[in-house]
């Protein structure tokens, strides 16, 4: 993470030296008008703080909220392989936070507890009754804050890969900052998501290389490609997203009651997962379970063993869990 910020903070810094009128014309070229379809299913805009979130629904029965990861070129497109199958007993909600997929990315000052409290007001306003909460990655972070902003609007979560915490230090300061400036940002967020460095990030993430296709690189350069699309990411790399899934020091968190599956590939890729000493804090009813062969992304690259382990997971008691 600390060489790839690196990198970035020099491609940045390049990016100084080009004309405004270049990057002016370039920015022009790269921005879409509309992004091309996410998700099958309804999409609905809910008004949070002013700012337009929007998500998909697909599916009848009792509600389960999908939260994708957060990177650089973020959406709900995330959760495509296992939307569909999930809708089979579910109420779907795959959720496009702010900053990211096709939701309004407002010059907001973004934050761990920013998109926390998001995800609380989404639960409350949107989600009818208690729901299943999934979440991938960093978005884990703030399941776990809204599951204990919010007990009663929680059934359960699902963590997917979950970490607290990114580990940039002053580099991914330095960079972030930069990503945020109107016109070298803009030039060097474009360096960081084209089409050859979205396919070498998706290269370290998926165990199997083959699974990476036109279809999903084009997506994620459509997505990172909106306008003020980087200020988000700007926030991930300067680490001001970061939300610690359980605290290290006073005060003490209290015990989240509600079941909590984890999920997590056996290949390691991008990032620092959240330690199982920590995860078994979280609460009294946590099942851990490995997929082997895949990466931090066992929602893509093994879906039907995740929906599986998932739905059978949701069908048992909440007192059958196991760590």
């Amino acid at each position: 993470m600390t060489c790839r910020v690196i990198r970035l903070t020099g491609l940045l810094a390049a990016g100084l030296a080009a004309s405004a009128g270049a990057l002016a014309l370039a920015n022009r070229a790269l921005v879409l008008d509309d992004l091309p379809p996410t998700l099958q299913g309804a999409m609905h805009d809910w008004l949070w703080r002013g700012w337009r979130v929007r998500y998909t629904t697909l599916g009848d029965g009792p509600p389960l909220v999908l939260v994708h990861s957060v990177h650089a070129a973020a959406s709900s497109f995330e959760w495509r392989d296992i939307f569909e199958p999930l809708s089979r007993h579910h109420t779907i909600y795959a959720l496009d936070l702010l900053g990211f997929g096709k939701s309004e990315r407002p010059a907001a000052q973004f934050s761990g507890p920013f998109y926390a409290d998001l995800l609380s007001a989404f639960l409350g306003e949107v989600v009818p009754g208690p729901a299943v909460v999934m979440a991938s990655s960093l978005s884990s972070a703030y399941a776990v804050a809204a599951a204990r902003a919010r007990p009663e609007r929680i059934e359960r979560l699902v963590l997917i890969s979950p970490t607290g915490t990114t580990t940039t230090g002053l580099p991914g300061k330095v960079a972030g900052w930069l990503l945020a400036q109107p016109l070298v940002g803009s030039a060097g967020f474009n360096a960081l998501v084209s089409e050859a460095s979205i396919r070498r990030y998706l290269g370290k993430v998926y165990a199997d290389p083959e699974q990476i296709d036109d279809s999903m690189v084009g997506q994620e350069w459509a997505t990172s490609h909106q306008p003020n699309a980087r200020l988000a990411p700007a926030a991930f790399i300067a680490g001001r997203l970061d939300l610690p899934l359980a605290a290290d020091t006073a005060p003490i968190q209290s015990p989240i009651q509600s079941p909590i599956l984890v999920v997590f590939g056996s290949v390691p890729g991008l990032g620092t997962l959240a330690t199982r000493d920590k995860l078994l804090s979280l609460g009294p009813r946590v099942a851990l379970r490995t997929i082997d062969g895949v990466g931090p992304l066992p929602h893509n690259e093994a879906p039907d063993e995740v929906v599986g382990l998932v739905e059978g997971w949701l069908a048992g008691p909440p007192a059958s869990e196991t760590r």
